[in-house]
């Protein structure tokens, strides 16, 4: 039976803690789970610990941290800024760039983007509910939305000194190969990962990222592709080349 793991935002160690209303919920109504029956938890500061569920507290519930199982190593410190298109794939963006690995979640404004009622405390979520799935202990900064135009001009303090891999569908040659140009030219580089909204960037927006430093363009091949699924595209090429898959 595959461990029940809760992500917990308070400070874990060995003892008693009071859990929030919402982890109780899910424990005693959606797991099911009864008093002295085990399950985990765990943050990225604290790692994981093993605990049993002790007491029924009216809406919060009481449970016993019993033992440090380890923190895991936190992903590549890659950043991913995405123009959001509707919920539900919003949803699917934030558990899939969980899932792969990224140290932070961007969401950005262009002037084709279509959903701009973007609720980042939805976006967390999803990431939590990610890394409780899949065995991992560190989820990614979500930062607030903001415009493109905001990000190029801001981008030199905002950026924290970054280059960005830009997923341009007007750019040419093989992304991996590029890819790994950029990492011999610029080998100490942070990245970041920009992807368009549907319909692309306008023509205007394309020059202004092209006029940024360290901008690397690169295609994500023949077929027209749905940003939830460029992204996954583009996350998965830089593993590969720049990111953690190069150690497996």
């Amino acid at each position: 039976m595959k461990t029940i793991r809760i992500y917990i935002n308070e400070k874990i160690q060995e003892g008693n803690l009071l859990i929030n209303q919402e982890s109780s919920h899910y424990l005693k109504n959606v797991m099911r789970l009864k008093l002295g029956d085990a399950f985990n938890v765990f943050n990225q500061r604290d790692g994981e610990w093993s605990a049993i569920l002790k007491k029924y507290n009216n809406r919060k519930h009481q449970v016993l941290i019993q033992e440090f199982l380890g923190n895991k190593k936190p992903p590549e410190d890659i950043w991913i800024l995405f123009s959001p298109v509707r919920k539900l794939r919003v949803d699917f963006i934030s558990q899939k760039i969980t899932e792969l690995g990224a140290s932070l979640i961007w969401p950005i404004i262009t002037k084709r983007t279509q959903y701009k009622n973007i609720n980042t405390k939805r976006i967390i979520s999803n990431t939590i509910e990610a890394a409780e799935q899949c065995g991992i202990t560190h989820i990614p900064i979500v930062k607030e939305p903001t415009s493109l135009e905001w990000l190029i001009d801001n981008w030199e303090n905002s950026g924290e000194g970054r280059g960005i891999i830009f997923c341009d569908e007007e750019s040419s040659g093989n992304p991996l190969q590029l890819l790994r140009q950029a990492g011999e030219d610029l080998p100490n580089m942070k990245w970041s990962i920009l992807v368009g909204p549907e319909g692309g960037f306008d023509s205007e927006e394309r020059k202004m990222v092209m006029k940024m430093a360290n901008v690397v363009n690169i295609s994500l091949g023949p077929r027209i592709l749905r940003s939830d699924t460029a992204i996954i595209a583009a996350l998965s090429a830089f593993h590969l080349v720049l990111g953690d898959w190069r150690r497996y």
